[in-house]
């Protein structure tokens, strides 16, 4: 069955807000890690969307949406090692007409680095940095950094099978409206894992995902803390610079530190520019 020109516009939107408010959860970092012939290269993705509409129920009740959305990341492959630098900023503002009544600002956005040391070794290294806020869940700001050990699990022609081991120190700071204490704060040690896949379907289609697994014991409620997040994205080639893209993201945390929705997820779609 058909979704009607309003219900299907109004899915749309939706979809693409749980995109920013999922989306700074979990990092894919696998479309980045390519693999030429060649050394000492840049490479690297960006994307920008701008929106402005309205969505109301009469004058009385007026529902305006202005939302920026960017991507960009970049990657420098030497002979044996390489550096990857994701970014991503999210801003929403619902009713910015100055007769509103109200207005809701959601801002969320990441920026991750990420040293892969000996790469095309079947066992590799790796140290990574992150600061992050995510203002539409009451992240004020968060920050890491890490390091682990990479093992190239299986490698055919058409797929590729990585995982990944290693310890992260991280540091969160969440707005709790429901406590006199306005902020929390939360510092642990926590063990991350991952598996990752890669794989070309045929010439024009490709898909590649990640799977986390992030634990630690966090003092601040007394509780180890388990996140689970996942990443998966199929990709069809229109030429050698633009791409089609479907992506399903989520992410479930058993004991967040303030009370907030476990699980969130987001699908979206879009264009790909690759450079």
């Amino acid at each position: 069955m058909s979704l009607s020109l309003p219900k299907a516009s109004l899915f749309l939107f939706l979809s693409f807000m749980l995109c920013g408010q999922a989306k700074a959860q979990i990092l894919n970092i696998e479309p980045l890690r390519v693999e030429r012939d060649t050394a000492n290269y840049f490479t690297g993705k960006a994307g920008l969307n701008f929106s402005m509409f309205n969505r109301n129920a009469g004058k009385n009740n007026p529902n305006n949406y202005l939302q920026l959305t960017f991507d960009g990341n970049v990657a420098f492959i030497s002979a044996k090692h390489s550096y990857l630098l994701l970014n991503y900023y999210n801003y929403l503002l619902v009713n910015y007409d100055s007769r509103a009544e109200r207005n809701t600002v959601a801002s969320t956005g990441y920026s991750h680095f990420r040293t892969n040391f000996h790469f095309k070794q079947p066992l590799s290294y790796e140290l990574f940095g992150q600061v992050q806020a995510d203002k539409a869940r009451g992240l004020e700001f968060r920050s890491l950094a890490g390091g682990g050990i990479r093992y190239r699990l299986l490698q055919t022609k058409n797929a590729t099978i990585y995982v990944g081991t290693g310890v992260m120190h991280e540091h969160e700071e969440w707005e709790n409206t429901g406590e006199a204490t306005n902020i929390v704060v939360s510092n642990l040690l926590k063990s991350t894992n991952y598996v990752s896949l890669k794989a070309k379907l045929n010439d024009n289609v490709s898909t590649e995902g990640i799977l986390y697994y992030q634990v630690g014991y966090a003092n601040v409620i007394e509780k180890f803390r388990n996140r689970v997040s996942g990443d998966i994205t199929l990709v069809v080639k229109l030429t050698n610079r633009f791409n089609l893209r479907t992506n399903f993201n989520c992410t479930y945390e058993d004991e967040p530190v303030v009370p907030i929705t476990n699980f969130v997820y987001s699908i979206s779609n879009g264009v790909q520019v690759q450079f």
